[in-house]
C-alpha cells in the first residue's frame, strides 16, 4: 500500500507541535462475530474504510490539534492510525491532514474523513456518489462550509462550491490515477430558516499508468479537458467515447426547514455518467429521501425518536429507455472499460454501498438495484440507540442479469451501554436473503478520550 510522504508529515506536525489551543487523543475499538463467510451488510458498510466484509476486530488511535487564529478561524492538524484484520490485515493511516477553517471556507490538505451529515443513519450521506463507505483519499480540497450569500448576510441568494484534486494511491487496475472533483450549488435561504439548494457534483478519474496502454493522457491540456468534461484527443481503450477519463456526476436538490427545533430535509440525487444522463435520459434513477431531526424538549419524558431518515434508491433504468440504447448501449454505473477498478477505493465502493463489488472485489458486480432504507436514532429506557433497516433487490449489472432477483433484508441495532470516560456499545446485525444463506452477527464497540 502506498502512502504519500506528505501524510506522515502532517501527522507528525499535528502530534508534536507545542502551544496548541486545543488537543485531543482518542482510542476506539470494535470486535464482532458473524455466522457467514462475511459479516452482515450493516456491520461493515459506511464504516469509513475501517472495516471490511471479513473484519472481526479493529482499533483506531486518532488525535486533533487546533490553533486559533482569531475568534472565528483556525488551523487544524489531525491524524489517526488504524489496525484491522480482514481482507487487508495490518496498520494503515486512517487520516492525516492540515486544514484552514473559517466561518465560510475550509481548505484541507492530506487525507481527512468526511463529516457525517445524518448521525450515521443515511446510506449515502452527502451524495449518491460519495458516502462514508470507503477511506478518504489523499489530496487537496477547498470548499464552502456555509453558503456565501450575495448580500453578505445570512439569508437571501447565494452559492456553495467545492474543488478538489486527489490521488488514488491504492492497488488498482490503472496505477496511480488522479481524481478531480468539483461541485457547485445555488442556494436560497429566507429569514425563517427555510433553505433550498440546487446544483451538481462531478468526479473524474484520469491519468495514471496502464500495463496495456502505458502512461495515460495527463498533460495540462488534458487537465483542462477533464475540468470541462470534454473528450480527449486520442482514444485510449474506449475511454474517450463520452469524456476524458472515467466521469461520474449527479444533480442534487435539497430543501430543508426548521420549525421550533424540528428540522426537516428533503433531498434528491440524480446520477449521470455520460451525455444521456446529463439530459436525464436515465430517469427515474437516483436517490430520494427525507430526514427529520427533533431537537425539541421531550414531551413524554423519553427521547424515543430523535432522528429519522427514509431513502429510496433506484438504478434500474441506466438509460435503457432511450431508443438509441440499442446501438450505443446502456449505462454501467460505477464501472468503466479502462479504469476497471471502477468507482472504488481500497476495494470498497466510494458511493452508494448498495452497489456491490464482485466476489473477487475486483470491480463492480451489482449496480442494478432498488432499495428502501429506514434509519432511526433516539433513547429508550435511558439507553441511546441507532437502528437501520434496509430492503433491497439486486438484479445484476449491464448484460449480466441474475436468473433469480436477489432480495435482501439488512438490519442493524446498536445500543449505548456506557457513556463517560469510557464508552461502550453493543450491536446486532443480520442479512435475511432469498437466494444465499442468511447471516447474523453481533459485537461490541469501545472508545475513550485519552486526553
Amino acid at each position: 500500500m502506498k502512502h504519500p510522504f506528505i501524510l506522515y508529515t502532517f501527522l507528525i506536525l499535528g502530534i508534536n507541535s507545542s502551544g496548541q489551543d486545543y488537543f485531543n487523543l482518542d482510542a476506539q475499538g470494535t470486535a464482532g462475530l458473524y455466522s457467514g463467510a462475511e459479516s452482515p451488510f450493516w456491520m461493515h458498510s459506511n464504516r469509513r474504510g475501517r472495516l471490511d466484509e471479513k473484519t472481526f476486530y479493529s482499533g483506531l488511535l486518532s488525535g486533533t490539534a487546533i490553533f486559533e487564529i482569531d475568534n472565528t478561524s483556525s488551523f487544524q492538524f489531525g491524524g489517526g492510525f488504524l489496525y484491522k484484520d480482514g481482507y487487508d490485515d495490518g496498520i494503515k493511516i486512517d487520516e492525516a491532514y492540515f486544514s484552514y477553517v473559517s466561518p465560510k471556507i475550509r481548505v484541507d490538505i492530506g487525507k481527512r474523513q468526511r463529516t457525517d451529515l445524518y448521525q450515521g443513519l443515511s446510506v449515502s450521506n452527502e451524495s449518491i456518489l460519495w458516502s462514508l463507505n470507503a477511506s478518504p483519499f489523499p489530496g487537496i480540497l477547498i470548499e464552502t462550509i456555509d453558503p456565501i450569500f450575495i448580500n453578505l448576510k445570512d439569508y437571501g441568494f447565494g452559492f456553495k462550491f467545492s474543488f478538489g484534486e486527489y490521488l488514488l494511491d491504492d492497488d488498482r487496475y490503472i496505477d496511480s490515477p488522479r481524481l478531480h472533483h468539483k461541485s457547485a450549488h445555488l442556494v436560497y435561504r429566507n429569514k425563517k430558516s427555510f433553505e433550498v439548494s440546487l446544483g451538481l457534483q462531478q468526479f473524474v478519474q484520469w491519468a495514471g499508468n496502464s500495463e496495456e496502454f502505458g502512461r495515460l493522457p495527463q498533460t495540462l491540456e488534458d487537465y483542462g479537458r477533464v475540468i470541462t468534461g470534454r473528450a480527449g484527443i486520442d482514444d485510449v481503450g474506449g475511454q474517450e467515447v463520452n469524456a476524458l477519463g472515467n466521469q461520474i456526476g449527479s444533480y442534487e436538490l435539497k430543501m430543508k426547514s426548521r420549525m421550533n427545533d424540528l428540522e426537516v430535509e428533503f433531498f434528491y440525487n440524480h446520477i449521470f455518467e455520460d451525455g444521456s444522463g446529463l439530459k436525464m435520459g436515465n430517469l427515474p434513477d437516483g436517490r430520494y429521501g427525507i430526514y427529520v431531526e427533533d431537537n425539541r424538549d421531550t414531551f413524554w419524558g423519553e427521547d424515543w425518536i430523535k432522528a429519522f431518515i427514509y431513502e429510496f434508491h433506484y438504478t434500474k433504468n441506466q438509460s435503457r429507455s432511450r431508443k438509441s440504447s440499442t446501438s450505443d448501449g446502456a449505462d454501467n454505473y460505477f464501472n468503466n472499460n479502462l479504469y476497471k477498478s471502477g468507482w472504488t477505493y481500497q476495494n470498497l465502493v466510494i458511493g452508494n454501498p448498495f452497489i456491490l463489488t464482485t466476489e473477487e472485489r475486483y470491480r463492480i458486480g451489482v449496480n442494478i438495484i432498488t432499495a428502501h432504507h429506514i434509519g432511526i436514532s433516539g433513547e429508550a429506557f435511558d439507553l441511546p440507540y441507532k437502528a437501520l433497516l434496509s430492503y433491497r433487490k439486486n438484479y445484476g449489472r449491464k448484460d449480466t442479469f441474475f436468473d433469480v432477483t436477489q432480495q435482501v433484508v439488512s438490519s442493524y441495532l446498536e445500543v449505548e451501554l456506557m457513556k463517560g470516560d469510557y464508552n461502550l456499545s453493543a450491536f446486532i446485525a443480520s442479512d435475511i436473503k432469498n437466494v444465499d444463506q442468511s447471516n447474523f452477527g453481533a459485537g461490541l464497540k469501545f472508545s475513550r478520550s485519552l486526553f
